[in-house]
């Protein structure tokens, strides 16, 4: 059997995706976390200068959307079909570039940069982006956003929307039945519960 092993920094962020992929399939991984100080060396000895990284065996992947794509379909949860991989994959990417403005917001230092930002993504991004997934819904089972089960698209929504919960209002989704759907879908599987519910407190 492979040796998983994931290495991010001691936070969520973008290994948090990777983390609750391998929990929904049921994989046991090492759940490596480095200090910042750390990353100069280890940047050193990667094939790319970025976090995280999937170590399989001896082998390893990088680039989170990759990873979740990878694991999802090693595990079964990829898509139904042909067509439903292409699908999850890309909105797996979408809701990554969506997350990633989040973040960059989030760690902005210059306040009056930050307030700006803050408003033009409340006020444009995120009803753009439940828009979206929110019609996503409607062409699938209803509680899923491809086909008729869970796919690491799904994974992502719920783990991005669980850090803007945290940091906005709770019921940002209010007016999105689909997505709500979704998000309650992911939280209440048995697996993913367990993992949130022992995963390191952590800001972001």
């Amino acid at each position: 059997m492979a040796k998983y092993e994931v290495t991010y920094f001691n936070g969520r962020g973008r290994g948090e995706l990777v983390r609750l992929c391998l929990a929904y399939a049921g994989q046991e991984f090492e759940d490596r976390r480095i200090e910042k100080k750390d990353w100069p060396r280890l940047k050193e000895e990667l094939t790319l200068p970025y976090l995280p990284v999937l170590r399989v065996d001896d082998r390893t992947v990088q680039e989170t959307c990759l990873i979740a794509q990878y694991i999802a379909q090693q595990h079964g949860f990829g898509g139904g079909s042909e067509l439903d991989k292409v699908l999850a994959s890309s909105l797996t990417f979408y809701i990554e570039s969506v997350f990633s403005k989040a973040m960059e917001i989030f760690f902005e230092k210059d306040e009056a940069r930050k307030e700006t930002a803050q408003k033009k993504f409340d006020e444009e991004t995120l009803p753009t982006f439940f828009g979206k997934l929110e019609a996503c819904t409607k062409k699938s089972c209803g509680d899923v956003l491809v086909g008729n089960c869970i796919t690491q698209a799904d994974i992502h929504f719920y783990n991005s929307l669980w850090t803007i919960k945290s940091i906005k209002k709770p019921d940002i989704i209010s007016k999105y039945p689909g997505l709500i759907a979704v998000y309650a879908n992911v939280e209440t599987d048995p697996k993913i519960a367990a993992w949130v519910a022992k995963r390191p407190v952590t800001a972001m």
